[in-house]
């Protein structure tokens, strides 16, 4: 058969015309059953063109099989070439899911088309319908754990037994929400098992790469195993079943290692087979198996979004969109930290975590450290809300909230140079900086330093002063002196003689999910050049190492002065990748002063 594209159509016939509500894509290719297949609403992969073509057979083939009514159609696309795998005459239990999704209601108007009236009467038009602002993703569920010895590679024959809807603005998002709905443990850690079959050794390599990628590690049979170092994939290799009886394939999949096992070897009902067993054993084992290429794709594209069940929109599937949303925003950057403004005065965000996701992508998106909502406040001239890139909340931003006062000086929100500003972190007081008349900058009154490390927090004892300042901690097997402090974010500072090459990209991480961290934390990494004068990295929990912090930069000039580097109540200059920030600390509070800067405004079509 061929390996093309399998593409998919429910459509409405009144004997002269059709209505196609959408085309449907799956992501497995054709030798997968339709109802095994994850589907895709609306179709991505196909050209006009193509479109086109769909239309015009599928009326065709309706009108010649004398339709009234309902008729599901399933195409291969392959070299730019369509052909029919089956015409059915009837319902299918897409329909329902497509109705739902583009609005149009399919079993009323096939109703009335059988009982004599015309597609052009009803309102709807023919041919295919608008396309909803929606991605929809169909994900099917099975029950091989209640079905003993079947083996549950897919093929030709349908094994499943379910299926779920997922739907939101983007492919990626949907893949998650319906991967998760349907039952895969998307876990994000370990390790993958990988044997296929030799027709698939061609491909295997570009999925293992963006498994490995993703910091799994890589098992593999010998013959797969021997293609994946063939295209510099570290892979270890496992033993067959009959080739060592204490550790192989079997033995590997119960210790525990394996997230994932793709496995596309021979199929069959012959329970002796070793594929037949490795796959039984992932079903006694709760692993997700893969049993397609295509399907293992889609799995490390969801895994690789960085969507979780926190970032992901909550659609309201009876009162869903008919058209897609235009946002405005603009760009603004505080000592190199850039954040993508918007103005919820004027506009509404209903999902900013996954708006953070999708926008701060530098490659795919606008890019930036996250997005910053500027909201209305009922205790303060504005309310900022601040998302990192991972999707998570902070509870407060000093780069952020600078171009926060300058946006609504600039803008008209308010008309005074010194404003309140709401955070989750408490009302901060923002004075703006003029240069040549224009907001150049501003100082925030950034409240007092929190040293009481059950407030920080972090989990370890406090000092006779009531703090953790200079603490010898063990982080990932290596010791480093810390001093801890929140400035409404928790902050572990550690002061060192060679920030520049300093391995920030493994050591970051390994301070921010430390278990004496409850709540994540930002490492900041200190060079004292002299007392009045710092030298900072930082790596920012949920977004990674930045250009500036400023919360950070206050961290880390409390924190010189607690260990004695540098001196209370003056100026403390902090140098980052991005620029330089200006800290004061006192006894009442830290002050940080810094630049705000417009880089561009626009409007994102979602």
């Amino acid at each position: 058969y061929l390996m093309g594209t399998e593409l998919e159509i429910d459509a409405i016939c009144d004997g002269e015309d059709i209505l196609i509500p959408g085309i449907m894509e799956h992501i497995e290719r054709t030798g997968i059953h339709s109802g095994d297949s994850i589907a895709v609403y609306p179709a991505w992969n196909v050209s006009d063109s193509l479109i086109n073509r769909i239309i015009e057979c599928s009326k065709k083939l309706a009108i010649a099989l004398n339709t009234k009514g309902l008729v599901n159609i399933q195409y291969i696309a392959y070299h730019d070439e369509i052909y029919v795998i089956e015409v059915n005459p009837r319902s299918s239990r897409t329909i329902p899911y497509i109705s739902k999704v583009t609005g149009v209601p399919m079993v009323d108007l096939a109703t009335k088309c059988m009982l004599g009236e015309k597609l052009k009467d009803m309102g709807y038009g023919t041919g295919l319908y608008r396309n909803s602002p929606y991605v929809a993703v169909k994900v099917p569920v099975f029950s091989f754990e209640k079905l003993i010895g079947v083996d549950n590679h897919l093929g030709p024959e349908m094994k499943s037994t379910g299926e779920v809807l997922a739907v939101s603005n983007s492919l990626e998002e949907s893949l998650y929400k319906g991967l998760t709905a349907a039952g895969y443990k998307l876990g994000k850690k370990g390790g993958v098992f990988i044997t296929v079959r030799d027709s698939d050794k061609g491909e295997i390599p570009q999925t293992a790469k963006m498994f490995a990628d993703l910091g799994f590690k890589i098992y593999a049979t010998n013959g797969t195993a021997k293609v994946l170092h063939e295209h510099g994939i570290d892979a270890e290799v496992v033993a067959k079943i009959h080739e060592n009886e204490d550790n192989n394939t079997l033995t590997l999949i119960e210790s525990g290692k394996i997230a994932y096992v793709i496995s596309t070897s021979s199929k069959g009902r012959i329970p002796t087979r070793d594929s037949v067993k490795i796959r039984r054993k992932t079903v006694e084992w709760n692993i997700p198996c893969l049993t397609s290429i295509d399907t293992a794709n889609a799995i490390a594209a969801s895994i690789r979004s960085k969507y979780t069940e926190s970032t992901t929109e909550i659609v309201d599937i009876n009162n869903m969109r008919t058209e897609k949303q235009t946002f405005e925003f603009t760009k603004m950057q505080g000592c190199g930290n850039d954040y993508i403004y918007f103005n919820c005065f004027d506009q509404r965000i209903d999902n900013p975590e996954g708006l953070a996701l999708n926008l701060s992508d530098r490659h795919f998106g606008i890019g930036g450290d996250g997005v910053i909502l500027i909201c209305r406040s009922k205790v303060a001239d504005a309310k900022m809300r601040m998302f990192n890139l991972d999707g998570s909340e902070g509870k407060m931003c000093g780069n952020g909230i600078r171009c926060v006062a300058k946006f609504m000086r600039d803008n008209g929100i308010v008309d005074k140079d010194e404003m309140t500003i709401e955070t989750l972190s408490g009302i901060m007081t923002v004075s703006l900086i003029r240069h040549y008349g224009e907001v150049s900058g501003a100082t925030v009154n950034m409240g007092k330093a929190i040293l009481a490390p059950h407030l920080v927090p972090v989990e370890l004892e406090p000092d006779e002063n009531g703090r953790v300042v200079d603490r010898k901690v063990n982080i990932a097997g290596n010791d480093y002196n810390i001093t801890c402090v929140s400035m409404g974010n928790p902050h572990a500072v550690v002061f060192m003689n060679n920030v520049d090459s300093f391995d920030i990209d493994k050591v970051g991480p390994e301070f921010e999910h430390d278990k004496i961290f409850p709540e994540r934390v930002n490492a900041e990494f200190i060079k004292v050049i002299d007392d009045h004068t710092l030298k900072m990295r930082v790596w920012e929990r949920g977004s990674g190492e930045t250009w500036a912090c400023g919360t950070g930069a206050c961290a880390a000039a409390v924190a010189a002065v607690l260990n004695g580097f540098c001196k209370k109540d003056e100026e403390i200059s902090v140098i980052l990748k991005g620029g330089t920030l200006k800290i004061r600390y006192t006894d009442e509070a830290v002050y940080l002063t810094g630049d705000a800067v417009t880089v561009f405004s626009g409007h994102i079509v979602m």
